[in-house]
């Protein structure tokens, strides 16, 4: 192989990996935040899109499904002192992607502990009695506390839902030998 031709194949490898480089492909349910030369450019929606090959790289791949989040149990005290155990979950979906990758640093984590957070705030407001038999009530609240904080880093809260509502073991002791 001549000196010529191995410069030509470098030059046509240099070409079609410039090319493989400036097409992307973005699947359904996904937006893709890219970056030129470390600054927010674009955010690529669903489908065939291009950007310039060695200058622009796609810095979060963010699904635009909706995003089901665990909130882990914990002990609530209610206005009359009864501890609760409470645990619910959030439907949450990413309405402007750019803003939840550099609005907050996890926002997962961050709408977990604002929920928790809300909840004990929320229940610490009511009696026991209420605390038991009124979710739909805690719901709403839930709800309208999260939404507007949530909404400055691009975040819809779908709906949150108590999952259990249960007295704390030793309250639930005390209760059964009453």
């Amino acid at each position: 192989m001549s000196g010529g031709s191995i410069i030509v194949l470098a030059i046509l490898a240099f070409v079609g990996i410039t090319i493989f480089k400036g097409v992307r492909i973005v699947p359904q349910g996904y937006k893709w935040i890219v970056q030129r030369l470390g600054k927010y450019h674009t955010t690529l929606a669903p489908g065939l899109n291009f950007v310039i090959p060695y200058v622009d790289e796609v810095a979060y791949k963010v699904t635009t499904k909706d995003i089901v989040l665990d909130i882990p149990s914990q002990e609530v005290i209610t206005r009359d002192n009864a501890v609760l155990l409470m645990n619910a979950v959030a439907y949450i979906n990413l309405t402007t992607p750019e803003k939840a990758v550099y609005g907050i640093e996890n926002y997962t984590w961050a709408i977990q502990n604002l929920v928790q957070t809300s909840l004990r705030s929320i229940v610490g407001e009511m009696d026991l009695d209420d605390a038991l038999s009124s979710r739909d009530h805690i719901k709403a609240k839930l709800k309208a506390a999260i939404s507007d904080d949530i909404s400055d880093w691009g975040i819809t809260l779908k709906t949150v839902e108590i999952q259990d509502i249960k007295p704390s073991h030793t309250m639930q002791a005390a209760m059964e030998e009453q």
